[in-house]
């Protein structure tokens, strides 16, 4: 279920660990809460392909969660442009997807601005090769993503 407010979405997870999804094209990077909130972890990337929502549910399942965060692209003054459209899109399906099988979990998105520089300058001073670097972005960008949220809250 899509949720418009912090206030809702921290009611229905709370004392509950949350996923943070950073959700690009190909790759969508995958962070993780504790269930207090206050630790946000780097976690994996998943594939988008014809597996994903199916790898999703997994991944939900297996780790126990019971929220999804999910980074949006806003422009600088916070509009809206293509590619929030199209996370949007992936949203609502996830949302679809997880409710034929009855799992109702409460999706709420947050600014990811800025999140992938700073990914960048995290994973450039923990991993010196530049091709492992990049393999691992997505859920560095997530992390900062969840961290931004938690330290909101």
């Amino acid at each position: 279920m899509l949720i418009r407010n912090t206030k809702e979405f921290l009611k229905k997870t709370f004392q509950k660990k949350i996923i943070c999804l950073d959700i690009g094209k190909v790759k969508v990077g995958i962070a993780i809460s504790d269930s207090n909130k206050k630790i946000s972890t780097p976690l994996k990337i998943i594939i988008r392909d014809k597996k994903f929502y199916s790898n999703l549910k997994d991944l939900i399942l297996e780790y126990d969660i019971y929220g999804i965060l999910i980074g949006l692209p806003l422009n600088e003054d916070l509009s809206k442009n293509k590619m929030c459209q199209f996370i949007t899109d992936i949203a609502k399906n996830i949302d679809s997807y997880l409710s034929r099988d009855k799992k109702e979990i409460p999706i709420f998105f947050w600014d990811e601005s800025y999140t992938s520089l700073e990914a960048m300058d995290t994973t450039n001073n923990l991993i010196k090769n530049k091709k492992k670097q990049k393999s691992v972005l997505d859920k560095y960008a997530a992390s900062v993503i969840l961290g931004d949220f938690l330290r909101e809250i």
